[in-house]
């Protein structure tokens, strides 16, 4: 998702004001189109770089159709990939991701494993995280 939007492109420095940016690309239509599905456990993980500015950097990058619970060859995968990409684009930066369910829910245990699995993998890489949040509905609340 490009940052057109002028509430997109407030610097994000402080972790109230990642919430509040996740909250506001949820109400922009960042959220999935299709009717929700009472069965379909999903999530996509939504991915955004900040530079040293807490401007956002490039795209919104999402990856779609993530398991329930953290898989540790995909999130460091996920993490070698932010850190070549805040080296070679960004510079001195940091990361932001949301999991996004496809059906709108409370934090879950899963959930917490997912931010846990996120910063652990990006604190081996050398990636600094601005946070990771699970964005429900247009609701996002910080997980780590």
């Amino acid at each position: 998702m490009p940052i057109p939007h002028p509430a997109l492109q407030r610097p994000v420095r402080t972790p109230e004001e990642l919430t509040t940016r996740w909250e506001s690309v949820a109400a922009l239509g960042g959220t999935p189109d299709d009717p929700y599905d009472p069965d379909d456990d999903g999530a996509d993980l939504w991915i955004q770089l900040f530079d040293a500015t807490g401007r956002a950097h490039g795209v919104l990058v999402v990856v779609e159709g993530v398991d329930p619970t953290p898989d540790d060859e995909l999130t460091g995968s996920l993490a070698g990939v932010l850190a070549h990409l805040l080296t070679r684009e960004v510079g001195p930066g940091a990361v932001a991701v949301a999991l996004v369910p496809r059906t709108p829910r409370d934090v879950a245990v899963d959930d917490l494993a997912w931010g846990q699995a996120l910063v652990t993998a990006c604190r081996t890489e050398d990636v600094a995280l601005l946070g990771v949040h699970l964005v429900s509905g247009v609701r996002a609340r910080r997980l780590l």
